[in-house]
């Protein structure tokens, strides 16, 4: 039911589909894998068509970087967007990894396209700039949170996701819902985007680069 309340609320906001990103993080929900992962994002869209609401709902997931997940992704495959080759990454940690280089030169030997969620509200985000030039110079993708816009992240992510944007460095602009009650806020965040940066820039990193790189 939480479900169907967000997607009654996107829908008239103008969406019209989401890729489902469930947090794959080995410790906290071992049974995130993939093919899980695809059999409940197909529950949830027949529910939908029971129901007669038209929305598109596609499998994928935010990978939790960890030492070892080479070899998980080995065991259980790679949780990519929407059947894409794009695979949705995040780290939560005060400082960023050496072998998390490891991990996207792999992804990337493999034909995958890695993505760095929300850079700008990571524990480490603030020590991020080399880093970060880094993984943008190996062809690592960064998506934003809207959320990041209002302020409710700290100064960091507020600051960090405007600078980001005026640089044209992210791929993408996410939601990120992750319930119901957070919802509003993140609709503000495209709200302030649209207002600070243009309808354009807006549409761009929520419509039509996602159509473009995930789901063409």
């Amino acid at each position: 039911e939480e479900s169907m309340a967000c997607i009654k609320r996107l829908k008239e906001r103008g969406f019209v589909g989401s890729i489902c990103t469930p947090h794959v993080w080995t410790n906290l929900y071992p049974q995130n894998i993939p093919q899980h992962i695809q059999a409940h994002t197909a529950k949830l869209q027949q529910e939908l068509a029971d129901r007669s609401i038209e929305y598109q709902l596609w499998s994928g997931g935010e990978v939790r970087l960890f030492e070892g997940a080479i070899e998980w992704f080995d065991n259980h495959g790679v949780p990519t967007l929407a059947n894409s080759r794009c695979v949705l990454t995040d780290y939560w940690n005060l400082k960023w990894p050496k072998w998390a280089k490891r991990i996207y030169e792999w992804l990337l030997e493999e034909g995958y396209q890695p993505i760095l969620a929300h850079p700008e509200r990571m524990p480490c985000a603030g020590e991020m700039g080399e880093a970060l030039a880094e993984l943008l110079a190996m062809g690592i993708w960064l998506q934003g949170n809207s959320n990041c816009m209002t302020g409710e992240e700290g100064h960091t992510a507020d600051h960090m996701v405007r600078g980001l944007l005026q640089k044209q460095q992210y791929k993408f602009i996410a939601l990120d819902i992750h319930r119901l009650e957070t919802l509003e806020t993140r609709l503000e965040g495209l709200d302030l985007i649209e207002m600070e940066f243009g309808s354009q820039t807006l549409d761009h990193l929520t419509t039509y680069a996602p159509r473009e790189l995930i789901l063409s």
